[in-house]
């Protein structure tokens, strides 16, 4: 009995102090990349504020231009995004020579990326005569369109070099990048929407016109930090041509691809239900903006437990630590549950004082109110989501994921979202709830995908996809 008293005390200090260790890793890790996604968001959020306050119509132009820009951009931009797990994985092996090459083999295929997505933004604004749009809305739409068409290549340069800082558990220089960004797209947001200090006033065109500055700014700076910083001097990235190579470059791709069409499919689910409801009128598009912009503000604190957790599940896989690695994975999806329930009682409390920041209009706030209380409750399926789908990343672990979400997204959520909202198969169709009700549905369905595969990949005996790398 005093044997397995003190077996079970043993076991109990170690247990405790992996957590306190993985506590104050993902606190290092996690908190300067929260501000990181808030400072991003606030971009968005910014462009919401001022022309809700501008006028309902600009803002519904800018909210369509967002659905049509962000899936894409993900879903392409997305493939670089698994830059960040080799660079994890290479940093924890001590295998830092290694790093330069890998990001600069991304801007091989970053190239080609710009192209299609450039591509894809010229012919977006034809969804919008599929979607019966509005025109009022649909003008400044195109205007706004073309703005963030011009600024998005910053964005996809910017996304490898990210990845190089995040990976190496230098996240916090990235925070001040964009709040940097921050800034700028405020200022020059204000100035040209509203058409101050002698500047036209252009409305929701403005707002492409501050992001475009902003990214580019942003792409400067982070270059000049990487340039000038000791610390990426071994990296050596601004020396030593190197030319394509076809193997790493497929394998970014093997594993990227599943990566950006993942968030494609995730994204463009909400953004597929906005532009659907968008034929509702625009009270009804920006009441589905306005409860996109609170629940992505809230979404990120899971969503940077994620993030930390690709980069810290990377690093011990890269170390061999793969006890260590499973335990730091549901670690991950517990932390940020804690996170969620939080988020649900915020959004139960304070939805209606949230959704009042963004229009005057009392129609569109109580709207926006009942879909931030649907939204509620799938932060819990959120927060698992976010975690889990990070741990994997971090064991490279991406390919099967994109199968998980489409048929939980649009296999299951959508159908059911779109009976519910447009049409009278179970009742009278009762519009934007209804569709909120349908993604409520798949992201549960997602979340209990994502639990299932964390566990199996993190398995014993099992985890072919460290092994692999160990053995490479």
């Amino acid at each position: 009995m005093k044997e397995t008293l003190n077996t079970s005390t043993e076991d109990g200090v170690i247990k405790n102090s992996m957590a306190s260790e993985e506590a104050k890793e993902y606190f290092k890790l996690a908190t300067p990349m929260l501000l990181t996604q808030l400072a991003a968001h606030a971009t968005g959020i910014i462009s919401a504020l001022m022309t809700g306050n501008y006028n309902t119509v600009d803002q519904a132009a800018v909210a369509i231009g967002n659905m049509l820009f962000w899936p894409a951009y993900f879903g392409i931009a997305g493939v670089l995004f698994i830059v960040t797990s080799f660079v994890a994985q290479f940093y924890g092996a001590k295998q830092i020579t290694q790093i330069g090459p890998i990001v600069k083999q991304s801007y091989w295929l970053a190239i080609p990326l710009i192209l299609l997505f450039v591509v894809y933004t010229l012919n977006a604004d034809s969804l919008l005569n599929i979607l019966g749009t509005p025109e009022e809305v649909k003008t400044i739409t195109k205007d706004y369109l073309f703005g963030l068409m011009i600024g998005a290549p910053a964005m996809f340069l910017f996304q490898p070099l990210r990845s190089m800082c995040e990976g190496m558990k230098k996240p916090l220089p990235i925070t001040y990048i964009n709040v940097v960004m921050v800034l700028i797209n405020a200022l020059v947001n204000y100035v040209l929407i509203f058409g101050k200090f002698g500047f036209p006033e252009l409305g929701g065109k403005g707002c492409g016109i501050a992001f475009l500055i902003s990214s580019w700014s942003s792409l400067l700076i982070i270059l000049g930090y990487i340039y000038f910083s000791n610390f990426f001097k071994e990296i050596r990235f601004f020396e030593n041509f190197e030319a394509p190579n076809p193997k790493q470059i497929a394998e970014i791709i093997k594993l990227g691809i599943p990566i950006g069409g993942t968030l494609f499919i995730e994204i463009a689910v909400f953004s597929g239900a906005g532009l659907i409801l968008s034929r509702l009128g625009e009270n009804v598009i920006s009441a589905h903006a306005i409860a996109m912009q609170v629940t992505t503000l809230t979404f990120m604190l899971p969503l940077s437990i994620g993030l930390a957790a690709n980069v810290r599940v990377g690093n011990l896989v890269g170390s061999n630590s793969l006890d260590r690695a499973r335990y730091s994975s549901f670690f991950a999806m517990f932390f940020a549950l804690f996170l969620a329930i939080i988020n649900t009682f915020v959004l139960i409390e304070f939805g209606n004082y949230l959704a009042s920041f963004f229009n005057p209009d009392i129609e569109i706030v109580n709207l926006a109110a009942t879909l931030l209380v649907i939204a509620a409750i799938f932060q819990i399926a959120d927060g698992l989501n976010f975690a889990g789908v990070g741990a994997l990343r971090g064991f490279k672990d991406t390919q099967i994921l994109f199968f998980f979400m489409f048929i939980a997204y649009w296999i299951i959520g959508m159908p059911i979202g779109y009976t519910l909202s447009m049409t009278d198969f179970f009742s009278d169709p009762i519009g934007a709830p209804g569709m909120w009700i349908g993604l409520t549905v798949g992201l549960f369905v997602s979340a209990a995908f994502v639990i299932a595969r964390v566990n199996y990949t993190t398995g014993r005996g099992r985890n072919r996809f460290c092994l692999k790398f160990l053995n490479d």
